[in-house]
C-alpha cells in the first residue's frame, strides 16, 4: 500500500479470541498507515464499536458466540469494507456475496495480508483536491446517495473523526470522507473560513450571533440550531468575519 499516505486507514477487529486478535494486531503494526481503533469480542460489542470509531476497514471473525460475522453486518446501517478473518474455507462464498474486500484464513499469512492491505488501499484514493470556485458544485458522496451540492449553499462544515459534515442553508447534513484539511484546500478561501480544527463556515451565511463570556453561539443561513463557538474561535470570528464588515461599512 501506499506507505507515503498523510491519512491512515483506521481498522477495527472483531474476534472472540483474544490471541486472533493480538496476532493480527501485531502483524498490522507492520503496516504503519493502518491504525487499529477498536476490537471487540462478539457482534454486540462490535456494534457500538463501529458506531463510535467509523472505521475505514473491518476485519471479521465468522463464527462467534451471540451472532456471527454475518449477523453482524445485518445489523449495521452502512457496514466498512470488510475483510473475513476466519479458520474456515466454506464461508467464501458467502463472504463475496456481501462484497468482502478478502477472506483470510488463519493463522493469517504476513504476505497474503499485505497484498490484501494494499488492494483496500485503492479504495480509499483520495479525489483530486481541485480547488472549488464560488460558481461550481460540489459532488458529494455519503455512501448512501451521491449530489450535486452547489458550493455557496454550503453554510458549514464541521469535522467528526476522519469524516465531515457538510451542513447546507436548509440545515442537511451529508457525511463525507473527507478531513477539514481537504475541505480547506478546496474551498474558495473569500467566503470559507477556518475558526477551529473541527469548523469552517461561509462567511455570506451568517445570519447572527449572541457572546457571553468571550465565546458565542452564531447562527448560519436559515438553521435555528446555533453553532457554538470557543474562546479562540470566537476572536477569529470577530477578526475576519465582524472585522471585514465593520471595515466595508459605508
Amino acid at each position: 500500500m501506499n506507505e507515503t499516505s498523510d491519512h491512515p486507514l483506521c481498522a477495527f477487529i472483531v474476534d472472540d479470541e483474544r490471541l486472533a486478535r493480538e496476532n493480527l494486531r501485531d502483524l498490522l503494526k507492520n503496516h504503519p498507515h493502518v491504525l487499529v481503533v477498536g476490537e471487540a469480542r462478539n457482534a454486540a460489542e462490535a456494534q457500538k464499536g463501529i458506531a463510535a470509531t467509523r472505521p475505514d476497514l473491518l476485519f471479521l471473525d465468522i463464527q462467534m458466540p451471540g451472532g456471527s460475522g454475518f449477523d453482524l453486518l445485518d445489523r449495521l446501517e452502512d457496514p466498512p469494507p470488510t475483510i473475513f478473518v476466519t479458520a474456515y474455507n466454506q464461508f467464501a462464498i458467502r463472504a463475496f456475496e456481501v462484497n468482502a474486500l478478502d477472506y483470510l484464513l488463519k493463522p493469517v499469512d504476513p504476505d497474503r495480508l499485505r497484498s490484501t492491505l494494499e488492494r483496500a488501499a485503492t479504495r480509499f484514493v483520495p479525489e483530486p483536491e481541485s480547488h472549488l470556485s464560488s460558481t461550481d458544485q460540489v459532488f458529494l458522496n455519503t455512501g448512501k446517495k451521491s449530489l450535486f451540492l452547489p458550493v455557496m449553499d454550503i453554510a458549514a462544515i464541521t469535522a467528526e473523526g476522519n469524516y465531515t459534515h457538510v451542513i447546507d442553508v436548509r440545515g442537511r447534513r451529508y457525511m463525507v470522507r473527507y478531513s477539514l484539511r481537504v475541505w480547506e484546500s478546496r474551498l474558495p478561501g473569500e467566503a470559507f473560513i477556518t475558526l477551529d480544527r473541527s469548523l469552517i463556515i461561509n462567511r455570506h451565511q451568517v445570519r447572527s450571533w449572541r457572546s457571553e463570556s468571550r465565546k458565542a453561539d452564531i447562527y448560519l443561513a436559515d438553521i435555528p440550531t446555533p453553532f457554538p463557538l470557543g474562546r479562540a474561535a470566537y476572536q477569529r470570528f470577530r477578526e475576519l468575519v465582524v472585522g471585514s464588515i465593520i471595515d466595508f461599512r459605508p
